[in-house]
């Protein structure tokens, strides 16, 4: 379901769909040409993970609330480090960019032409269809979009006008954008594993820069399947931004080495930006880098119902029965391939292993990127059996939460101050 043809059939078929509901949460076209790539994009990077191929839509539709969530989270972010928001336009190569003026215009029509511009150029409704949505008559439809049609024909100027006479190629060029935003990412995702751990590093220091690839990338370009493919979809260039997405398709592994750290080892306090970035990118407020126990509980159900909402770890489909003594696996933040390191806890049944009293005097230290990003995120949710962060130290910062069977998690990350 991950190859690009099948893929840009989706796009052709929910693009309409994603942006009309953007819009409507929004208000803004240009920002929900914005939402509408991230969200394919993202959809695209995490399609693997879809069990089920015929809940595409509703998955797709989740993808894209939390992209708007996520898009008023950094907007008030924006605000509160005093950034003049209005004035900031996305400049990247892959960017609606070339749209501004025209989507800015619509913007600043009434509420019933700007509705029905919408609706027909870019939701793709006909004028039947309008009609019936909005309890109107087809002939003060038609009416109504002529009258927005000449409203903004003088608010556009110059070359603008040009686009607005064909609405569906602009539709048909922002699908454009975004598969050849797929294409990059699917590219990069097959070539960066296969590079030496310097190679990688090196990619990244020019993406870092801001530079083309180096002479030592484009050797090891020379002998990668696709790799040639890859450097011609990017221009022998990447930015930091475009990276991120790549390396967020890809296996941890690949991160860590970029990271220059040891996989599935001791951090030994070293931060990593990379992790952060990757994670700050998916929206998941953290990278986990590893857990891994065993629970006794009472009930398995009602303790996974209490991780997955509180916690946002696991579902249904997540959970997987490990042999006969009522073993159960919640996985964590991880993806298809478990052989690397294993990223998630057992629960067992109090009728094969005793009891939970053993299991409350158990510790278990969850390290994390970005802790104070996952302290907002579960305080959000309203259990109240969280503590305040603090510095145990020796340059730790942590956090306590105690579920509902009384087990206690630390979460825990190298950056606090170390104490003599």
């Amino acid at each position: 379901m991950a190859d690009l043809k099948d893929f840009s059939g989706l796009v052709d078929l929910y693009y309409a769909k994603i942006f009309y509901h953007c819009v409507k949460i929004t208000k803004n076209n240009h920002d929900s040409a914005d939402i509408t790539q991230d969200t394919f994009t993202k959809a695209f990077i995490s399609i693997k993970n879809l069990r089920n191929a015929e809940s595409f839509g509703a998955w797709l539709f989740k993808i894209c609330n939390n992209e708007i969530k996520l898009f008023y989270r950094n907007r008030q972010k924006n605000i509160s480090e005093s950034i003049d928001t209005e004035n900031i336009i996305d400049t990247s190569p892959r960017s609606p960019k070339k749209y501004y003026k025209l989507y800015s215009a619509i913007d600043i029509l009434d509420e019933k032409y700007r509705k029905l511009i919408i609706l027909k150029y870019f939701a793709e409704f006909s004028v039947k269809e309008i009609a019936a949505l909005m309890g109107l008559e087809e002939k003060l439809v038609k009416s109504r979009l002529y009258d927005a049609r000449r409203k903004l024909e003088n608010l556009i100027s110059g070359n603008s006008a040009g686009l607005f006479n064909n609405f569906n190629q602009i539709n048909q060029e922002r699908k454009k954008e975004i598969m050849s935003t797929v294409k990059l990412v699917e590219l990069g995702s097959r070539v960066i594993p296969c590079m030496s751990a310097w190679g990688q590093r090196e990619l990244l220091k020019c993406a870092e820069n801001n530079e083309k690839f180096s002479r030592d990338v484009l050797a090891e370009f020379a002998k990668i399947e696709k790799a040639d493919e890859f450097a011609a979809e990017c221009g022998g260039k990447l930015s930091y931004e475009e990276l991120i997405k790549i390396l967020a398709r890809c296996d941890d592994s690949i991160l860590y080495r970029m990271s220059g750290l040891e996989y599935n080892t001791w951090r030994g306090g070293r931060e990593s930006k990379l992790l952060q970035d990757v994670a700050d990118y998916l929206g998941t407020g953290a990278h986990i880098e590893s857990l891994e126990f065993i629970m006794t509980v009472p009930s398995i159900k009602d303790t996974m119902a209490w991780y997955k909402k509180y916690l946002g770890w696991g579902d249904g489909n997540d959970a997987q029965q490990a042999d006969d003594y009522g073993h159960t696996i919640i996985r964590v933040n991880t993806d298809d391939n478990m052989s690397l390191t294993f990223k998630g806890f057992q629960l067992w049944k109090d009728a094969s292993h005793g009891g939970t009293e053993a299991t409350k005097n158990l510790n278990c230290f969850v390290f994390v990127t970005g802790l104070d990003a996952m302290y907002e995120k579960i305080k959000a949710t309203g259990w109240e059996k969280v503590s305040e962060i603090f510095e145990p130290g020796w340059g730790v910062k942590q956090f306590t939460v105690e579920d509902l069977n009384g087990f206690k998690l630390h979460f825990s990350e190298w950056g606090g101050k170390c104490n003599d």
